[in-house]
């Protein structure tokens, strides 16, 4: 009788938990259905076609279920064109852990229903359409690890929640433009997991909180175009794992200093602030670095020779600060240079004659407004892969490369006027170095004005010329002649 009874409990337990299940999958089903309610505009059809109470929910594109419960878990829609806003009702896929409708057109509000998804780990709403404040809510998913909203129209204060869910790892709220609000100061504290943050390109305000390094799992830190203020904090140069830092286009002062301990880092960017003081020899220990940019600040000074010891650095930006003397000769022999950018500074001295040769990578050498002297090296022909070459307002002197464009098939733009430069005696009456620029097909901005070469334009030049050329600048340089019919046949010469 016992065992009977039992069965008969058993049996009921079961049709209890089977009604229960089918009402949770029924419930799930109705959220989604509600989702693609609101979808106004389905190019490809995804739903229409697949969305359907014919099958099962868990076959539908884009849905996951648990095996045990086979509970909605994973709803991925990203880059599929829909444009729409999205329902409340996703609020009631209590099982969902992954949400990324990524890349497509949503608009409207971010619902606070998404606060209730407690098992959500991972929010993908960037490269939308989404407007007006970011939920309180969301402070609430406290298993949230990723979070990302960039690229959306999102604005005002982000709820010191956010920087409070201990779970998150990544967080990306860059390119709303009108966002706002302050890092706050136990931000390390209270996100002792975090590895990436990327603010950039919207209006936080405030100076950085101290005890920065404590974010000790932090690689990634981009505060970039923003309204920052104040001294950069000492121990933010102690962030041991951090290998991306830009926190240029602000309004930081004060010195960088000399004690550096950022030992993973890769790019350093300070660019477009009112930093003052001199470049710290510290940073020839950043062994890592493949990218400095210090450019547009109020750095003085020497560049520190220790900066020729970074062997692995692809880009150096110390462009619009006020450096003087001589750049250190072993910076012209880092091979993995790409991009030389030192222009509107008052640095002094020649350039290496194998330049061309020591920088086999360089693709953007900007030397333009300071006071370099001496020669061009021939060998810059031999830097096949330069695209961008600005040597203007310098005082350079000597005849110009005869061959200097013949090896440079990737130029865009060349610019040395405003130099005492010269040309090559032995050519009979032409400026007889423009040849050299004839088949270089991609070039685009020639400036050659105010220098010193008393020739004629060649007419191989001039017939040969790329139909590319944008711009070409050559006033008070002592061109002789007619002007020449020819340059009628330059169809895109706007300048």
């Amino acid at each position: 009788m016992v065992a009977r009874t039992m069965i008969i409990a058993f049996l009921i337990l079961l049709m209890y938990l089977s009604v229960t299940n089918a009402s949770n999958i029924t419930t799930d089903e109705a959220s989604l259905l509600a989702f693609k309610a609101h979808i106004t505009s389905d190019p490809n059809g995804m739903l229409s076609k697949n969305w359907t109470k014919g099958t099962h929910i868990c076959n539908w594109i884009g849905i996951s279920c648990s095996k045990k419960h086979q509970r909605v878990t994973s709803l991925v829609l990203k880059s599929f064109g829909f444009r729409g806003s999205i329902a409340t009702d996703i609020g009631n896929l209590s099982f969902l852990k992954f949400l990324d409708i990524g890349n497509n057109s949503f608009h409207g509000l971010i619902p606070d229903e998404i606060g209730r998804l407690r098992r959500l780990k991972y929010l993908y709403l960037q490269m939308n359409n989404l407007t007006g404040q970011i939920p309180q809510s969301l402070g609430f998913l406290t298993r949230l690890q990723v979070l990302y909203l960039s690229k959306n129209r999102l604005f005002g204060n982000v709820p010191l929640s956010i920087f409070s869910v201990s779970s998150l790892k990544d967080i990306d709220l860059s390119r709303n433009y009108e966002l706002t609000g302050s890092l706050p100061n136990e931000i390390c504290s209270n996100l002792p997991v975090l590895e990436y943050i990327s603010l950039q390109h919207n209006q936080f305000v405030g100076e950085l909180p101290s005890g920065l390094n404590k974010c000790t799992k932090l690689e990634v830190l981009s505060l970039s175009y923003n309204k920052f203020t104040g001294n950069l904090p000492r121990d933010m140069w102690n962030m041991s794992k951090v290998q991306e830092l830009f926190i240029g286009w602000n309004n930081f002062t004060g010195h960088i200093p000399n004690e550096m301990n950022l030992l993973s880092i890769r790019k350093l960017s300070l660019r477009r602030n009112e930093l003052v003081g001199t470049l710290p020899p510290s940073l020839g220990n950043l062994t890592t670095l493949v990218m400095i940019d210090i450019g547009e600040n109020k750095i003085h000074g020497y560049i520190p020779p220790q900066l020729g010891h970074l062997s692995s650095l692809e880009g150096l930006y110390l462009g619009s600060n006020a450096l003087s003397g001589e750049v250190p000769v072993r910076i012209f022999n880092i091979s993995s240079l790409k991009v030389i950018a030192l222009a509107a500074n008052t640095l002094s001295g020649k350039l290496p004659s194998n330049l061309g040769y020591s920088l086999p990578n360089l693709e953007g050498l900007y030397l333009g407004i300071n006071n370099f002297s001496g020669k061009l090296p021939s060998s810059i022909s031999n830097a096949t892969k330069l695209k961008f070459l600005d040597l203007g307002r310098n005082m350079f002197r000597g005849n110009v490369p005869i061959d200097l464009g013949l090896n440079l098939q990737q130029i865009q733009s060349i610019n040395f006027q405003r130099n005492m430069l010269t040309n090559d005696p032995s050519s009979t009456g032409e400026i007889s170095f423009l040849n050299s620029f004839s088949h270089c097909k991609y070039l685009k901005f020639l400036m050659i004005g105010d220098n010193q070469f008393n020739g004629i334009l060649p007419k191989s030049f001039l017939t040969n010329m790329s139909l590319s050329l944008e711009r070409f600048i050559a006033f008070y340089c002592g061109i002789r002649g007619e002007i020449p019919v020819e340059i009628g046949n330059w169809t895109n010469l706007s300048w």
